[in-house]
């Protein structure tokens, strides 16, 4: 059994050795005169890691400018509808509505009408998405969590 582990171990650091040399091998000046161009050992060929398919965001994309429009015009009801499940459990529609008529009011005061001015899908994995968007003013950029129910998809910050 000791054997065993030391053969391990033994095979670890060999392994170990072998990673460092070949990154020290990537990271080293090349060898040649002073001057001399650098030889490419890089590979021309194709590449062999398979392409990853492009995520389809339009509907994620619709549903955030959707939820953005309404939060601005404001529509309570159709903006509190593209809230997720989870979020309607901690914040009830009256809760929400406060939130929009605040966001209402501030707009009111400062003379400014906000829509959707930037738009960017971060990431998606699976039924979870992380979406940055932006309506001109820095102070009010979000990124938010957004998440598909029942083929829908819907903001999941709260």
């Amino acid at each position: 059994m000791r054997t065993t582990h030391i053969t391990r171990a033994g095979l670890s650091v060999l392994v170990a050795l072998a990673a460092l040399t070949a990154l020290t091998a990537c990271t080293q000046e090349p060898e040649g005169p002073p001057g001399a161009a650098p030889s490419s050992s890089r590979s021309t060929g194709p590449s062999t890691a398979p392409p990853t398919a492009p995520v389809d965001t339009a509907a994620l994309e619709s549903s955030v400018r959707a939820y953005v429009t309404a939060y601005y015009e404001p529509d309570t009801d159709a903006a509190y509808a593209l809230v997720s499940t989870r979020c309607r459990k901690d914040m009830s529609e009256a809760q929400f509505e406060a939130l929009v008529d605040r966001a209402t009011r501030t707009a009111e005061q400062l003379g400014k009408t906000y829509t959707l001015k930037r738009l960017s899908v971060d990431s998606v994995h699976g039924d979870d998405a992380e979406v940055t968007y932006g309506v001109g003013e820095p102070q009010y950029d979000e990124r938010s969590s957004w998440v598909r129910e029942d083929g829908e998809w819907r903001n999941d910050l709260c």
